[in-house]
């Protein structure tokens, strides 16, 4: 069980990571055509969690990200597909309750990181936080909308949303914020509208990074794209650009899928080399 939960403080505000579960890509597979059959790499578990980050501002109570959900019907990808996790206990475990959130912010809609949008109640999908304002890209929307992969998805995570009325889409490019701590900022490549977060409170920053990286191998080699990215030269330019924003700004970085800590300052050692120092 994931009760001592991991708590992080970003000027007044505290982050507190929310556990899904955590599993094992062969990192030949996760950077398939950047890790070779001859790398000693090529067959390493690369391990990642999939969690949501649950923030408590002056303000309001936030979700970012909502993880994979259970018992979702998810074409037999072993990675999704009826998953049986204990999120909901985890999420009760931090002490908060679900109707006490205000803010359900989605980085992008992939699969794992739209899931506990919504519960299953009396085999309807019901939102999972039915007093939050739920915010993501119109255009990721839109696209998900029209594409027969995602029909599963659109149906049980995010359609059960729209009919509630609890969802407004934005556009990522006008970076809009919310709760007066947290902006929007356009990160695409992984996704064509993929976004990353930033907070910001008493001086100190955060930046919540989606799927701009899934482990911190990326970090020494930011040309190398998972298999799950759409633009690979543009998940690169994104990646390279987070870096730089975060090293500048001596921001934590919040990762969606890095095991472990998933938070921590980007460093260089006397070689120059970026390393990851759990927070």
């Amino acid at each position: 069980m994931h009760n001592q939960h991991l708590t992080f403080n970003v000027g007044e505000c505290t982050v507190v990571k929310v556990m899904e579960r955590e599993l094992q890509i062969p990192a030949g597979n996760l950077f398939s055509g950047f890790i070779h059959s001859g790398d000693p790499l090529h067959g390493q578990p690369v391990p990642l969690s999939i969690h949501s980050w649950l923030i408590h501002t002056p303000d309001d109570v936030i979700v970012i990200d909502t993880g994979t959900g259970n018992g979702r019907d998810r074409g037999n990808n072993p990675l999704y597909d009826h998953i049986s996790s204990p999120y909901q206990d985890n999420f009760l475990a931090t002490g908060v309750k679900p109707e006490e959130v205000t803010l359900v912010l989605l980085t992008h809609l992939h699969t794992d990181h739209v899931g506990w949008n919504t519960v299953e109640d009396n085999n309807r999908w019901v939102p999972m936080f039915p007093n939050a304002r739920y915010i993501c890209s119109a255009k990721e929307l839109e696209r998900v909308k029209h594409m027969e992969r995602y029909r599963n998805l659109w149906l049980d995570s995010l359609l059960p949303i729209i009919e509630a009325g609890l969802l407004e889409t934005i556009d990522v490019a006008a970076e809009p914020v919310f709760g007066n701590t947290i902006k929007y900022i356009p990160t695409p490549g992984h996704s064509p509208d993929h976004a990353s977060l930033i907070i910001s409170s008493g001086g100190e920053y955060g930046l919540f990074t989606g799927d701009l990286m899934h482990s911190p191998l990326q970090l020494a080699h930011p040309e190398w794209n998972s298999v799950f990215c759409h633009d690979h030269q543009q998940a690169e330019s994104s990646r390279r650009k987070a870096i730089t924003w975060c090293q500048q700004n001596n921001a934590l970085w919040f990762s969606a899928h890095f095991a472990g800590e998933s938070c921590a300052r980007l460093t260089q050692d006397k070689t120059g080399q970026l390393r990851w120092l759990a927070a």
